[in-house]
């Protein structure tokens, strides 16, 4: 691992332990990098291993990728871009080069399923990957996004789990979709939340 990855993970667990800590016992209880960031950076760094590309790229873009999530002063639903504009912030902070910092910034920017077509490169599908991917490994969390912080029923959170997979799935290389194949099959099956975080606990 790099000095530079080391400090932007250092930097996103500093984050996520005070927004945690902030949020301890409301429905936004939420510790962003034990709950999502260290598993997509994990896939990051499998789905690379035999790749052409920069690796460190790719492993700052998993950790910065979502670190607007720690503001709950920010706009979730342009994450992509408040997420972008701080990694730009803390980079430059740290001198590291303007070329890839450009690179990491792309990256964050088009994880969004709504900038699909303006990905261009291979670290940018490599986070994608692992984004959707390491969904499918935190249903539960995803479910209490739906229920205690969105406060939707029972079956408006299996609608919103349903949807929001179905999304990932779609995003997922076709060449990677058959890992997480049967659970997404469940998914889209079950008839009750209990049965959804039965496939959560599977292997």
């Amino acid at each position: 691992m790099s000095k530079i990855i080391e400090k932007m993970q250092e930097e996103v667990i500093k984050r996520s332990n005070k927004f945690e800590k902030e949020t301890k016992g409301t429905k936004d209880e939420y510790n962003l990098y034990s709950d999502h960031i260290q598993y997509v950076y994990k896939y990051c760094v499998v789905l690379s291993e035999n790749e052409d590309l920069d690796k460190e790229i790719v492993g700052l873009s998993a950790l910065l990728h979502d670190i607007s999530m720690t503001d709950r002063k920010l706009d979730r639903s342009k994450h992509n871009i408040y997420s972008a504009e701080i990694a730009e912030r803390l980079l430059k902070d740290n001198r590291y080069p303007e070329d890839k910092i450009l690179l990491v910034k792309k990256c964050i920017l088009n994880h969004s399923s709504k900038r699909g077509g303006f990905r261009t490169t291979n670290e940018e599908r490599v986070l994608v990957d692992a984004d959707a991917l390491s969904h499918f490994d935190s249903i539960k969390s995803i479910y209490s996004l739906a229920h205690k912080v969105m406060e939707l029923n029972e079956e408006e959170s299996i609608k919103y789990i349903q949807n929001k997979l179905t999304k990932d799935y779609n995003e997922i290389s076709d060449n990677l979709k058959v890992y997480i194949q049967d659970k997404y099959e469940k998914v889209m099956s079950a008839k009750s939340i209990n049965d959804i975080l039965e496939i959560d606990n599977e292997i």
